[in-house]
């Protein structure tokens, strides 16, 4: 019976526990893949008719026959393992799997969801994976009613929710503990990594812990009692929150063991590097050297036959050796022999043979009986053992061991008793050993340089790199400690803000992936200046950018090869992939760079595509002082041409890669500047260098060298092929083939041509498959010209201005109209004084076209000087006269005896001018001075309300008769005019305060729409308004059409509308604060215009009170207008400003759109203060 209970042991449900039904998941057959419709070979279709007679399924006699269940871990669903009895009487009984589903909805009452497939064989172990894909059993072959198999197989059998098999692996049991033991029970660690198997063998039981990766299960351990007298378990359990701590039932005692991943890789030096990874699988350690081939698992580049499952492996960190410690305390050490490429620069390993040649050179047994933890393998082949001692009753004492065996002859074993709590060991590179215990406390063993220290977090992985010590915390957080003895509290920095997942060291690098799934590359050397507190560090670790990349999603870190340049990284699925980071690489150029070694880091470069101008910014000084060098190492030519072909300006090592890259490949700085001469210089340097070598052989990298110059050179790269054509003509077509591979085809085509050289213009024309329709008409009509016509015509085509115009003065004396033309148009003036400078003749015709050239661009004054050295004076003086330099002009009237009629005319035009310009004591100068008219001259000073030098002339010339003429009457217009200025300001005044005050009403009675605060609509029945639609509101009734719903696509037009919006703030928008705002600045700005015409009246008013008596009245009423206006002014300022900060903060804590983007320009606005003006004072008193 199928009993379901709460956890207060009430019954919500019963049923029986076996059924017929397969359950409500019952799969659907239509008869595809059925025996009736296979082919059946000469057998023929009547043995699809025959009926199967397979074997009927029996339990295995050690099935102790109750039922097992176990839930998935979310509990929505749970399996039952149940025996069968056949009913026809026999006794027999077989094994099924019942999957039932807990549906919330019917009150979590389990319902017959599916049932197994038929599966002889199988056993009572269950265990459901709590990620929930996968239902584990047992299942075992080789019996009668058992699974069809050899003799002693034990398969771990996966299945799916429906009942179907999916995968599973086999136990690697001899065939006695088959044939007498069973498996008691499995189970997965809560995060479905870790499948134990408990097995209980003949002699004593086993803990088996599986793992999974790339579809291969590999056994990671065997846990045993450690005490041999009672030797079985009672049961295991996992923890239900940390997935690797593991509680281990034994006879009369509980062990609790705590696990942690660790990659067992080869961390050497270069050039020694294997980047060997190590995998325990059972009695197997797989090793692959990753530097010399990738290996996917679970296949591996050999591997080391062990006498039983390992506790600990590992792979050292100074030599190709690996150790391995096993459960009895023995202790082996091999020294791997891995065949590595020949340490000069660009080989590679030769196919065939060994990968490696492992021996075993060191054996050694822990004395005693202990429990063993862990092992580290040291500088000079020694190797440290960390074990626990074991109390005759049983359970594990707390107290440790660490046993030190040395690798060399004559070295003596050592033992350290350890504190309670010792976790893990590891070597320094100076041979001591670092103990790190539970309390997070790490300190040395006999060393002559104590350390003893406390770690920030408890480090579930750790590695050493000098005196930095990396560790990585049970929190994912990477932190590093620099080793300083006697440092009970060290610094230490965190140096990543995201959550690490894996990391691992290089000579120069720490590299660790995150979970936002980038690889990042921390340069040692930085870090060390971190740890030393060096503030040129830029900041704590976790601020600064290093380099990174992105990795595959989940990948962690496998192993790092420097000489490859290459990072493994393992998927979550477990297959692997190889990369090349950057920063790797350019690591391994530099050492390439600075060894000389430029074949090796120009290959280096071009397998990873680096920038090929690193090999010179790395070290310029040196890359030019070793020139033929590089051409020696680097003498293919296509090599060459690529690398001349890649150069430019930029130092790639900063404008490519960065600062802290190129700190990281450079290590001092380039004295040689990194200008367009860089490239200029290295392709002078080489082609002086090729040429030397031979120009037959080397003739495309010479060619190269011109080409890709700054500018480039074609006309000598052409020239080279004019001297292959005289010395080499075998070649001559393939190098012009190249160079127009190399170029710009129709470039090219005019160099040759501008060379004057027809043969060579031919050879490109023919070569660059240039349709002979466009340029044989051209060069027959060439051929038909003389020397320089000819030339000429070829300047012309090919834009050559100056040349052109130097071939046709080349061409003689009757070229010169055709000269001076196209020296016109084209303004080729500058060439055309140098190349006439020896003619005088010819020289004035150029002056007079220049100052042609001058007028016709408005530099009249420069133009007249033209004129004038070429003896033009009638252009001179039209030229002055348009610059309005009325002076000269008049000079040069005079001189040269102008008419009357024309001077008077002149002077017409430009006293016209200059009284429109407000210069009319200029004008006035002019009258007086050359036609002697004191009335115009008088008339344009009053005009221009110059009265006091109006005065001045007619008192000079004798002419009082102007005064009441035309002083009096030019003093009455200025008043007349000025008392007009000031009613038009007044009117505006009125307008401006007047609509203030209307404003100020629309303030106190619709304070939202004169602040501009849009309220939220209540729209009836409808609950939530989307983004989709919008009702048009009060403010929008100018620019949306009344009840007009409109998308937010019209966001499009949002910056035409911003800009209109921009433009009727300015002016105030009508009924709003802007409106306000605009008429109080208005008023402000009406301040400027009323004091400058103040001052103008205070002169007018000093002539009007001299005029006569009715001139004072006048000026009596012009000074109390004045007076009059200024007071209005300033008190509507005071009316104004009265209400403007209160006006303001009300902006503001309105939250509306009023003065938007305008706010803080407004607060920082300072009232217009209305001075003082009395006028003529006393002097005009009533």
């Amino acid at each position: 019976m199928l009993v379901c209970m709460t956890r207060n042991f009430d019954v919500i449900h019963e049923e029986p526990l076996r059924s017929e039904d397969f359950g409500q998941d019952k799969f659907i057959n239509v008869g595809w893949g059925s025996r009736s419709t296979q082919f059946h070979g000469s057998l023929g279709k009547s043995a699809a008719r025959q009926p199967a007679d397979p074997a009927r399924p029996v339990a295995h006699p050690t099935d102790h026959g109750l039922p097992v269940i176990s839930f998935r871990g979310d509990a929505a669903f749970f399996a039952v393992s149940s025996l069968d009895p056949y009913p026809d009487g026999s006794g027999q009984a077989r094994r099924q799997v019942r999957i039932y589903a807990r549906d919330a909805s019917s009150g979590f009452q389990p319902k017959l969801s599916a049932t197994s497939e038929s599966l002889p064989g199988l056993e009572p172990a269950l265990a459901w994976r709590p990620s929930g894909n996968l239902i584990s059993t047992m299942v075992r072959y080789g019996y009668h009613g058992g699974g069809e198999g050899r003799e002693g197989r034990w398969d771990v059998a996966m299945l799916e929710r429906n009942g179907l098999r999916h995968g599973g692996f086999e136990l690697r049991e001899d065939k006695g503990d088959w044939e007498d033991g069973t498996v008691r029970g499995l189970g997965w660690n809560s995060d479905s990594e870790i499948l134990a198997v408990w097995i209980e063998r003949k002699e004593r039981d086993v803990l088996q812990l599986w793992s999974m990766k790339n579809y291969h299960y590999y056994l990671k351990q065997e846990l045993y009692s450690h005490d041999t007298q009672k030797p079985r378990f009672r049961g295991f359990k996992w923890h239900p929150e940390d997935p690797l701590s593991l509680y281990i039932i034994c006879q009369d005692s509980i062990q609790h063991r705590t696990f942690t991943w660790d990659t067992f890789a080869a961390r050497l030096p270069m050039p020694h590097d294997t980047a060997s990874v190590a995998v325990i699988d059972g009695t197997r350690l797989l090793l692959t050297p990753f530097r010399t081939q990738n290996t996917p698992p679970p296949m591996s580049s050999y591997h080391l036959a062990l006498p039983s499952t390992p506790v600990h492996a590992c792979l050292s960190s100074w030599e190709d050796t690996a150790a391995a410690v096993f459960a009895n305390g023995h202790v082996m050490v091999w020294k791997l022999n891995t065949r590595l490429p020949s340490p000069a620069p660009g080989s590679k390993l030769k196919r065939g043979g060994q990968v490696a040649e492992p021996v075993i050179v060191l054996e050694k047994k822990v004395d005693g009986k202990r429990v063993i933890r862990n092992l580290a393998l040291g500088p000079r082949g020694r190797v440290a053992v960390l074990s626990l001692a074991v109390d005759a009753d049983g359970p594990a004492e707390q107290s440790g061991r660490v046993n030190v065996f040395g690798g060399g002859e004559g070295e003596q074993d050592e033992e350290f008793e350890v504190e309670s709590g010792v976790e893990s060991i590891l070597w320094t590179d100076q041979g001591n050993v670092l103990v790190l215990n539970g309390q997070k406390r790490l300190y040395s063993l006999a060393s002559e340089e104590p350390i003893d220290l406390t770690l920030p977090s408890q480090p579930t992985s750790v590695l050493l790199s000098g005196h930095l010590l990396f560790t990585l915390s049970p929190t994912s957080k990477l932190h590093m400690t620099a080793l300083t003895p006697f440092a009970a509290h060290p610094t230490s920095l965190s140096l990543s803000q995201q959550p690490v997942t894996s990391f691992t060291l290089t000579s120069s690098f720490l590299i660790y992936t995150t979970t936002a799934h980038f690889a990042h590359f921390a340069p040692l050397v930085t870090l060390e200046r971190l740890a030393n507190g060096d503030d040129g560090a830029g900041g704590s670790g976790s601020e600064m950018k290093w380099e990174e990349r992105r990795v595959e999603r989940g990948a962690k870190i496998v192993v790092a090869s420097e000489s490859e340049m290459s990072l493994v990284l393992q998927a979550t699925r477990g297959n692997l992939e190889t990369v090349y980071p950057r920063p790797m690489v350019l690591q391994v150029v530099k050492r390439d760079v600075l060894a000389g070694a430029y074949r090796a880091a120009f290959l280096t470069c071009r397998k990873h595509r680096l920038d090929l101008n690193l090999l010179y910014d790395l070290d310029p000084e040196k890359f030019m002082a070793n020139l033929e060098t590089f051409v020696e190492n680097v003498h293919e030519v296509d090599y060459l041409n690529l690398f001349i072909s890649s150069l430019n300006s930029e130092d790639s090592a900063k404008a490519v890669y960065g600062d802290q890259a190129r700190d990281q490949a450079r290590d001092t700085p380039p004295t040689i500047p990194a200008a367009k001469d860089k490239v200029n210089t290295i392709c002078d340097s080489l082609r002086i260098l090729l040429e030397a070598r031979g120009l037959e052989t080397y003739v495309e990298s010479i060619l190269t060298t011109h080409v890709c110059k700054i500018p480039a050179d074609y006309e000598s790269g052409l020239r080279v092929l004019l001297q292959l054509q005289a010395d080499h003509p075998e070649i001559v077509e393939d190098a012009i083939k190249y160079i127009i591979f190399l170029s710009d085809v129709n470039k090219l085509y005019d160099v040759a041509l501008g060379m004057y050289n027809f043969q060579l213009v031919l050879m490109i024309a023919q070569y660059s498959q240039k349709d002979p329709k466009e340029y044989l008409p051209f060069l027959r009509e060439l051929r038909a010209l003389g020397k320089w016509d000819q030339r000429f015509k070829i300047d012309d085509h090919l834009e050559r201005r100056e040349s052109a115009l130097a071939n046709l003065k080349q061409a003689g004396p009757e070229r010169f109209e055709d000269a001076a033309s196209y020296l016109a148009k084209y303004e080729l003036y500058d060439t055309a004084f140098k190349l006439y400078n020896d003619d005088q003749e010819k020289l004035t015709v150029i002056r007079d076209l220049y100052g042609d050239y001058l007028y016709d661009r408005r530099e009249y004054t420069d133009s007249a000087l033209s004129y004038l050295i070429a003896n033009k004076p009638q252009k001179a003086l039209k030229a002055y006269e348009r610059a309005h330099a009325w002076r000269e002009l008049f000079a040069l009237a005079k001189k040269e005896g102008l008419s009357k009629q024309s001077l008077d005319e002149m002077i017409e035009r430009v006293t016209d001018y200059l009284g429109s310009r407000g210069r009319h004591l200029e004008a006035s100068q002019i009258f007086i001075e050359y036609s002697s008219d004191v009335d115009s001259a008088v008339d344009t000073c009053c005009r221009g309300a110059e009265f006091s030098e109006a005065y001045r002339l007619t008192s000079i010339h004798d002419r009082s008769d102007l005064v009441e003429a035309m002083i009096h009457p030019g003093l009455e217009e200025a008043h007349e005019a000025l008392i007009e200025v000031f009613e038009e300001m007044d009117g505006q005044l009125d307008k401006e305060t007047r609509r203030l005050k209307e404003l100020n009403e629309i303030r106190e009675k619709d304070y939202d729409a004169f602040y501009i605060v849009e309220r939220e609509i209540d729209i009836e029945g409808v609950d939530v308004a989307t983004n989709a639609t919008t009702v048009a509101s009060a403010f929008t009734r100018y620019t949306v059409a009344p009840s007009t719903m409109f998308s937010q696509t019209t966001r499009m037009t949002g910056q035409t509308a911003k800009s209109k919006r921009g433009k009727k703030r300015a002016t105030g928008r009508r009924g709003t604060v802007d409106e306000w705002e605009y008429l109080v600045m208005s008023i402000g700005r009406l301040l400027a215009r009323v004091d400058e015409k103040s001052a103008e009246a205070l002169i007018l008013l000093r002539h009007l009170l001299l005029a006569s008596s009715d001139h004072v009245a006048l000026a009596q009423s012009l000074q109390n207008t004045i007076i009059s206006f200024r007071t209005k002014l300033s008190n509507a300022l005071d009316e104004a400003w009265q209400d403007r900060d209160a006006v303001l903060k009300e902006v503001v804590e309105s939250g509306g759109s009023g003065l938007e983007g305008a706010l803080e320009k407004s607060l920082g606005e300072i009232k217009p203060q209305v001075g003082e003006w009395k006028g003529m004072g006393l002097l005009l008193s009533n």
